[in-house]
């Protein structure tokens, strides 16, 4: 029986249709693991405010319900089941189920602080699965949304889209019209079936995917990339791998006139803050480590073996460029769906400068460790950023990069697929009497995972409803990429006015990662003009307190790095 990867119309009944399609590769990746232990889900958590003392009816239950039955028939696949069907998941696509509201899809409650909504979202993180909107209120004019959707259906775009297309609808009068359900689903396509090679015939097509996966798994096999890597201490056990990770974040923020000088001396010296933040978290990290050493909480033994290791990084990277080019500029490179693959990049063992050499009693230290100069200095440092920037660029030119990159992705996550979900999906505890287990036996293990997003204020601005002028405005003519789910229509005058009064402000937005077990996620965007670093971590295995000192260390290297002149500057290209 062949298993077609288009959709497929189970039931035409006007109002009751069902379309499905298989899961693509990606999809397939995620969905198990967001199976097993909520691994991969997005949580959104929305801070909004309301800005006309006549609009307290925006955050009204009706108002919510209606702009969330928007979004929902503006891009269908969140309205989306995964049946386990006996050839694989499957999407099942429901009518009824994306015109209506089912009584879980929305839930109301009262809180009283933020740390009350921080404690709620703690709460989704650990709690039993669950995928659905919280509206949360505390103030007349205030009030929080949670958002929880599976990862198998959603990446960065989509996400940013969900956000920004709420908040739109949620503020304004006038309701654009969607596109009907039966052309809509054909526009949700699995990543493979939507590259520019889908015209080749079949065979040639899996021939091309089956090469990427083995350039991929063999640049995994690879010596070097197959033995030892470090990351920071932490309480690794037996059980690691198959407990259900306890996900926290932290943040780091930076003032918009020091992210500015950071951001300038960037381009100055011709590297990308991606680049970049990769040589400052290593720093960083060395610094962390060094402290520990000279206190006598890492032995000798320890000690020497990450001495002599190398970090390896693992980057999510944007891969809907490289899809098809009609679909991805009508609306593609935004909407809902999964378009993502991982970079794998090797940086060399951590910067020790002068703690390598001598005797470490005499050495002159900051804060209980080498200042950042004496581990790596500023041509080190450049030297470092055009390792990662070499990298980067080798496979971004390579012919099969959208297949390297999706193989890379699943041979990454196959610690949590099919097999292992099964097997796993009903255990709740480890046993007791679980083992702890030496740096030296994580081999191979990632120091982080986690790339820089960018400007996201391209993306979610902070004012709705968007101005028709703004180019992600459903009243904008004008055809954008990031512009998905509606249809080419005619505006009345009144959608016009109703637009130009802004009445909902977005005081603070942010999406928390569930992270696979023992991944140290490490993010990096610029919100609202100001840099901003956010770290995902399972609280089982990192402790609170030493992501916030890695942290606080990135941020004082990124500072001493990039936020001051250095004698002798010369652009990284003349360094190659």
């Amino acid at each position: 029986m062949k298993y077609l990867m288009s959709w497929t119309s189970l039931d035409s009944t006007p109002g009751r249709c069902i379309f499905f399609r298989p899961l693509g590769i990606i999809e397939t990746t995620f969905y198990w693991a967001g199976v097993l232990n909520n691994t991969a889900d997005v949580v959104m958590h929305m801070h909004l405010r309301t800005t006309q003392a006549s609009d307290q009816d925006i955050h009204s239950q009706s108002n919510v319900m209606r702009a969330w039955a928007s979004v929902k028939r503006r891009f269908p696949l969140i309205a989306a089941e995964v049946e386990e069907h006996e050839l694989g998941p499957r999407f099942i696509i429901r009518e009824e189920t994306v015109m209506n509201l089912r009584p879980d899809d929305v839930t109301f409650m009262e809180v009283n602080s933020f740390h009350h909504v921080e404690c709620f979202v703690n709460d989704i993180m650990d709690g039993p699965r669950r995928l659905s909107s919280q509206l949360l209120t505390h103030k007349s004019d205030h009030f929080h949304v949670v958002v929880v959707i599976a990862h198998c259906i959603t990446d960065v775009a989509g996400t940013s889209t969900v956000l920004r297309t709420f908040f739109d609808t949620l503020s304004s009068r006038i309701e654009p019209p969607c596109i009907p359900l039966g052309e809509r689903v054909h526009m949700y396509q699995a990543f493979e079936s939507n590259l520019g090679s889908k015209d080749l015939p079949l065979v040639k097509q899996r021939w091309r995917r089956a090469l990427g996966y083995a350039i991929g798994l063999a640049w995994m096999r690879a010596k070097a990339l197959r033995q030892g890597g470090h990351t920071l201490p932490g309480d690794f056990r037996e059980s690691t791998p198959r407990t259900s990770p306890k996900n926290r974040n932290h943040v780091s923020i930076f003032s918009r006139a020091v992210s500015s000088t950071i951001l300038t001396n960037c381009h100055r010296l011709g590297i990308s803050m991606n680049s970049a933040y990769y040589a400052l978290s290593q720093v960083a990290m060395a610094r962390v480590l060094c402290r520990r050493y000279l206190r006598g909480q890492i032995s000798e033994e320890e000690w020497e073996y990450r001495k002599r290791q190398p970090m390896y990084i693992l980057g999510p990277i944007n891969l809907r460029p490289y899809q098809d080019k009609d679909w991805f500029e009508t609306g593609g490179s935004g909407d809902v769906g999964l378009g993502v693959g991982l970079v794998r990049y090797m940086l060399p063992f951590m910067p020790l400068g002068e703690m390598s050499r001598g005797d470490p009693s005499r050495l002159e230290l900051v804060d209980g460790a080498p200042d950042f100069p004496a581990l790596m200095s500023f041509d080190r440092f450049l030297l470092r950023c055009a390792n990662v920037k070499a990298q980067g660029q080798k496979l971004l030119e390579h012919p099969r990069l959208a297949d390297i990159c999706t193989s890379t992705l699943r041979l990454y996550w196959a610690a949590f697929g099919k097999e292992v979900t099964l097997k796993m999906r009903d255990i709740v505890h480890p046993e007791d009497g679980d083992k702890s287990v030496s740096v030296q036996s994580l081999n191979p293990i990632y120091t982080q995972v986690g790339a820089t997003l960018g400007n996201m204020d391209n993306l979610v601005p902070i004012d709705y409803p968007l101005p028709p002028e703004h180019y992600l405005s459903p009243l904008n003519s004008t055809p954008h990429a990031h512009r998905a789910g509606y249809p080419p229509w005619s505006p009345q005058a009144t959608a016009f006015e109703d637009s130009k009064t802004p009445r909902l402000h977005v005081e603070y937005w942010r999406v928390h990662n569930h992270t696979p077990p023992a991944e140290l996620y490490l993010g990096a965007s610029t919100v609202r003009q100001q840099l901003q670093y956010f770290a995902s971590y399972d609280q089982h295995v990192f402790s609170d307190k030493i992501v916030a000192e890695w942290l606080s260390e990135l941020k004082d290297a990124t500072l001493w790095y990039l936020g001051q002149p250095h004698g002798n500057e010369t652009p990284l290209q003349s360094k190659l």
